[in-house]
């Protein structure tokens, strides 16, 4: 492990989130809320002094960073970085739990989106709501960037689902190719938010609304933790919500080729009509189950893209069974977008490979084949998938296991297991608030283990991988 480069370019990572709480800053002392502001301040003053100290202190690294380096600093700000920005959770709110202020904040980051936090009157301070809005971006963006630079160079999950043109390994340091990446995933970011913010400001919505659902959909997150009170939505609200979410639960899968001017090359993409067939058929399963038809498919594509943001007005709770429930969470969205769960890709590799044995049947000696995005794929890619989806399996069914013994009832305790993981916020709405701090802890486990796809983590594990 190059520990000069990793701890560097941490320091580096960790000043930008120090930064990021201007937004924050500036609303607390618009709206007075002086208490915020002392917190972000002290919380910004608190990382400044530490990262600068290690940047100081630390030599410039004489040796290249790898993919290994990359990805135990991934695993590190997914560690550091919710206890880092849960200060302001603590100060001018009612809560005095650090566990709680630090499940917020990792809500936030994971883009999971759900609160553990009970203001009074269901109204956050101003200042509290961006700082929730400006955790969703870091979350996300940092989501994608990993996916398509970190976990692409490590090829997690066989079939390289997560590789894209903006990424190729560089002759020197690993980290030389991450800012491309990145300038570009909060390009697209930024431009989608925009654009969704400007319209839906033209349905009439209120501005704050506006941004808290821009947000929401382009992170696939819930900034506010109160969606419910969307009283100022309509239908054409609606319709670009759901335009953005689309967008935020296929990220770079379709955003990149219409960056290159190639829309039809974006609409044949595998996971974009993967992902269309399959809003369609959860929402017809939905009204099969005495949904209408707008909620029926609203709830479908919330639920798929693992955003927690009701559509058409949400839906009552408990209206969709439980098996129904939890399998557009754990499907999830693109490989390269912000959405949690296995990923569709995965899905269709082994949709392909189940349709190459199904042809074989009558010709056990014919050699087929099958592609994913025009590369042949093997037998590794498909073993790798099996491994990925093996391992989640066993994931879910562990944390699961593990809610019960903090005292959680059946239902609920497969509920946060497939939530957390998937870190899908509509799963887990209204069954965080009352969690105990075992239950809470394992909560914030959970969902950083979602934000790593799991078999991140395994190298991890192992001492070596920190020794070499």
């Amino acid at each position: 492990m190059n520990y000069a480069s990793v701890v560097r370019v941490l320091a580096l990572v960790m000043l930008v989130l120090a930064a990021s709480c201007l937004p924050a800053v500036l609303t607390g002392m618009a709206f007075g809320e002086f208490d915020q502001v002392f917190a972000f301040a002290a919380m910004a003053v608190g990382i400044t002094v530490m990262a600068s100290s290690i940047l100081f202190l630390t030599g410039r690294p004489e040796q290249k960073a790898r993919p290994s380096d990359a990805l135990g600093l991934v695993i590190l700000w997914w560690l550091a970085s919710p206890v880092a920005a849960c200060l302001p959770f603590l100060v001018g709110v009612q809560n005095d739990s650090v566990i709680a202020a630090i499940h917020e904040a990792a809500a936030c980051l994971t883009t999971t989106g759900q609160s553990v936090i009970a203001v009074e009157g269901g109204r956050w301070p101003a200042s509290l709501l961006v700082w929730r809005g400006t955790l969703h971006i870091l979350g996300g963006a940092a989501s994608m960037i990993t996916a398509a630079s970190v976990l692409a160079a490590l090829n997690l999950g066989g079939p390289g689902i997560h590789r894209s043109v903006l990424f190729v390994m560089p002759e020197s340091s690993f980290f030389d190719a991450v800012p491309k990446v990145a300038r570009w995933v909060v390009i697209i970011l930024g431009i989608g938010i925009a654009v969704t913010y400007l319209a839906l400001l033209m349905t009439g919505m209120s501005a704050g609304r506006a941004i808290s659902d821009a947000v929401s959909v382009w992170t696939t997150g819930l900034v506010d933790p109160a969606p419910y009170g969307r009283a100022d939505a309509n239908t054409f609200a609606d319709i670009i919500l759901v335009i953005g979410l689309c967008g935020g639960a296929l990220g770079l899968a379709v955003a990149l080729p219409l960056r290159d001017r190639k829309p039809l090359q974006a609409l044949r993409d595998p996971e974009a009509i993967m992902f269309a067939v399959l809003v369609l058929g959860f929402g017809v399963a939905a009204m099969i189950g005495g949904l209408r038809a707008a909620a029926a498919l609203g709830w479908s594509l919330s639920a798929l893209a693992t955003s927690g943001l009701p559509l058409s007005g949400g839906i009552p709770a408990d209206s969709v069974p439980l098996p129904l429930l939890v399998l557009p969470a754990l499907i999830g969205g693109s490989a390269l977008s912000a959405a949690g769960g296995v990923k569709i890709a995965r899905f269709i590799v082994l949709a392909r490979r189940a349709g190459v044995e199904f042809r074989q049947l009558g010709y056990r000696r014919s050699i087929l084949g099958f592609e994913f995005r025009n590369r042949e794929m093997d037998e590794r890619s498909v073993i790798g998938v099996w491994v990925y989806l093996i391992a989640y399996v066993l994931a879910v069914f562990g944390v699961m296991v593990l809610f019960t013994f903090t005292g959680l009832d059946f239902e609920s305790a497969i509920r946060l297991a497939i939530g957390c993981l998937t870190n899908s916020g509509g799963m887990v709405s209204g069954h965080t608030v009352q969690l105990n701090d075992a239950a809470s802890i394992l909560a914030i486990g959970s969902m950083l283990l979602g934000r790593l796809e799991i078999l991140a983590v395994i190298p991890a594990i192992s001492v070596s991988f920190w020794r070499g």
